[in-house]
């Protein structure tokens, strides 16, 4: 491995790491956090504003890095993401904290799919494969590591160095990219699309929002009216901002589809297994975070090996193989019961990983080999947007589900999470909402289940074998549509 691919490897892994810890990190100190700064009532804001802008600004800075370069918008997402941190670490009001979560939200926005891309484009299709898998890596790492090093500060400086903390680790990232970094491709200036851009992140912005519970019937209704806005602004643009003949696209249509699915999947194992794992079985946190830990270790062992026999097996026997583990893993938790083992729920998590790498690294892989380098950002940061987005909708309504099937035990039962609660609550009590809880839990993995089935059924459309890598020239939106290798379907 070359000099550049090494400098470069490693600075996407850095850039990785601080994304992923900084969500963990801060988790861990907010309770600290609004003991000294009050505003409990915009506790779950500090989340949601860094997600919202996040998720709503990807599939534009995917863009820019195609038009602009890799190296300059990475740059900027650095600093923004550093300069926010260190505003954040001052906060004096809950409000100010929100604000500067929103801006790390930004930067993170673009780190991720643009860092994803940069791997793109330093290693062929079938390095990519296994390069790729040691991402998720980072991302248990990180999840191991967050909530530790949260405490750690958080207890023996202040609550503040757990954003501090973000500025040593993004300095050596910037050194990375400063010096070790070379965008490899041709870039076309074009105008920017400023309409496409406000109108599209207005309506993803209005969609996370009734998502997210704020106003979901004029919110959902703005999102749809703007949607269709955007499409038409689109399809007059000269240079638009999201390229839609790439959703015209057999594999990518077909790819991007499954996703959202996969996302929903994804996040709702993430958000409720850890209710089973405490109210049901009476879990400490800490068993929740080993299930947690055991879907990270299932993705980053699927997605490393699933990298070493992707051109052997081909891309729709394993995308296949990974929808299917979800679909089993989902089944598997809408059987489980009070009496269930909590090894037996381990066993599911590293199952449910192992779909999501077998899942995601093909697809990735995949996509990023069909477009070439003058769309392989658009393309990375679309797959990115459709994860979340996917996650967002199936976490929300999956609430619903939990709510309306739990009814007048719902305020009960969040006494079962609660350790000191539970500690003196009736055995018999406890027994009853636990017995709620769970039902109304698997109302939840039975539309994880058919989440499963339906990416079961999206990944049937995909081509049998990887698509032939694109060349690696600068190419006009409208060019032709990706080839994929003789046989596929």
């Amino acid at each position: 491995m070359n000099r550049a691919r090494v400098l470069g490897t490693a600075l996407v892994m850095t850039g990785m790491l601080l994304s992923g810890m900084d969500f963990s990190i801060v988790g861990t100190a907010m309770p600290t956090i609004v003991g000294e700064l009050g505003g409990i009532d915009r506790y779950a804001w500090v989340f949601s504003a860094f997600l919202l802008v996040s998720t709503a600004t990807t599939p534009i800075f995917g863009r820019l890095a195609d038009m602009y370069g890799r190296k300059p918008l990475y740059f900027g997402a650095l600093v923004a993401f550093v300069v926010s941190s260190v505003l954040a670490g001052g906060s004096r009001t809950m409000d100010e904290l929100i604000v500067f979560r929103a801006l790390q939200g930004l930067g993170v926005g673009a780190l991720i799919p643009i860092g994803i891309t940069m791997i793109g484009d330093l290693y062929d299709s079938r390095s990519r494969a296994k390069v790729v898998g040691l991402f998720g890596s980072m991302w248990l790492l990180s999840a191991m590591l967050g909530p530790a090093i949260g405490a750690a500060l958080t207890q023996t400086l202040s609550w503040r160095w757990c954003f501090y903390v973000n500025l040593p680790i993004g300095a050596v990232a910037l050194v990375l990219l400063i010096f070790g970094f070379r965008d490899t491709g041709e870039h076309r200036r074009q105008r920017i699309d400023v309409v496409g851009f406000v109108v599209f992140v207005a309506a993803a912005t209005s969609l996370m929002l009734g998502l997210h519970g704020v106003q979901p019937p004029l919110t959902i209704a703005v999102a749809v009216l703007l949607g269709v806005l955007f499409v038409r602004v689109e399809r007059s643009a000269a240079a638009p901002m999201i390229d839609l003949a790439l959703l015209r696209d057999p594999l990518i249509g077909a790819a991007l589809a499954m996703t959202v699915a996969v996302g929903a999947v994804q996040f709702g194992l993430v958000s409720f297994v850890p209710p089973f794992v405490q109210g049901v079985l009476g879990g400490r946190p800490a068993d929740a975070g080993i299930a947690l830990a055991a879907t990270s270790i299932g993705w980053s062992s699927g997605a490393t090996g699933g990298g070493w026999v992707l051109f052997r097996v081909g891309l729709r026997r394993l995308v296949l193989l990974g929808t299917a583990a979800l679909t089993a893993a989902a089944l598997g938790l809408a059987l489980l019961g009070a009496a269930t083992p909590f090894a037996f729920v381990v066993v599911i998590a590293v199952v449910a990983g192992l779909g999501l790498g077998w899942t995601a690294m093909p697809v990735t892989v995949a996509l990023q080999s069909a477009v070439g380098y003058a769309r392989r950002g658009s393309v990375t940061s679309l797959l990115q947007f459709t994860r979340t987005l996917g996650g967002a909708a199936g976490v929300a309504a999956m609430g619903s589900i939990l709510n309306a099937r739990l009814g007048d035990a719902a305020l009960g039962a969040s006494v079962l999470l609660d350790p000191s609660a539970r500690g003196v609550a009736s055995g018999a009590a406890l027994d009853q909402l636990a017995f709620a809880l769970g039902e109304g839990l698997r109302g939840v993995y039975l539309a994880t289940l058919g989440l499963g089935v339906l990416a079961l059924a999206l990944a049937l459309r995909l081509p049998t074998d990887m698509p032939v890598e694109a060349a690696d020239r600068a190419i006009s939106p409208s060019s032709a549509t990706p080839r994929t290798s003789a046989g596929s379907t």
